[in-house]
């Protein structure tokens, strides 16, 4: 049911506003490539958290601790990767298809250890397997804080008025996905919700780089702003 009524909602303030201002003249190319990119973000990111939590409360064994440190770890990471983002200036599409692959590669690799790490480290004071946790997420947080920020400077370039709505599609599919990864936790495993989280990511690359092609001429300029309904380029000054 909460799944059912956060996808009406989300259908009533998002969709269809967004179909609306369309036809009122927000000029924005081939937005739903934007959606999916987004979308697909937020699903992916909050199922990835949701299972972590799920694998790491048994293998530190207290629900206070392994929501403070999985939480704040993954976050703090995705954070150091949402930074350096802004000192990477090589092509961002070019960029995005070496960060994709190589979240889905951390991701893989730590599904296959973990059961092996949490068997050998089970009998570890607790001090030590927390340091173990903050170790396993450290690389795959980095590299999810990386698309979000990569995702907004392209559309900052290319369409600028769609910058809030990336957030807003962003932020509901972490709510959606909080409340799919329990459903499909509970009826196929939480395995299945990482492939599925995998799927998100792979979805949001297809989408950004090869559904969707810049625009010409609508990076902006020195001396150039843009109206924040139509998109269309005014003067400044």
């Amino acid at each position: 049911m909460m799944l059912v009524q956060a996808s009406i909602i989300a259908f009533a303030l998002i969709i269809l506003p967004l179909g609306v201002l369309a036809r009122r003249g927000l000029l924005i190319s081939q937005p739903w490539t934007l959606l999916a990119y987004f979308a697909g973000l937020g699903l992916g990111f909050i199922m990835i958290e949701i299972v972590f939590i799920q694998r790491f409360l048994l293998f530190l064994g207290e629900p206070v601790y392994t929501f403070a440190v999985v939480l704040a770890g993954l976050l703090g990471f995705t954070g150091i990767g949402s930074w350096t983002v802004g000192h990477l200036n090589s092509n961002h599409r070019v960029l995005l298809m070496y960060i994709f692959p190589a979240i889905l590669l951390v991701l893989l690799v730590t599904a296959i250890a973990s059961p092996w790490i949490f068997t050998s480290a089970l009998g570890l004071p607790m001090r030590w397997r927390i340091v173990i946790v903050v170790t396993m997420l450290a690389p795959l947080g980095t590299f999810l804080g990386m698309p979000f920020p990569i995702g907004l400077r392209i559309v900052a370039k290319e369409a600028p008025p769609f910058i809030p709505w990336a957030w807003g599609v962003n932020g509901f599919f972490t709510v959606v996905g909080s409340i799919a990864a329990s459903i499909l936790g509970m009826a196929f495993g939480f395995t299945a919700v990482l492939a599925v989280s995998g799927a998100c990511y792979l979805i949001a690359l297809l989408a950004m780089t090869v559904g969707r092609r810049p625009p010409i001429g609508r990076e902006t300029t020195v001396g150039t702003d843009f109206d924040g309904l139509t998109g269309r380029p005014r003067p400044t000054g």
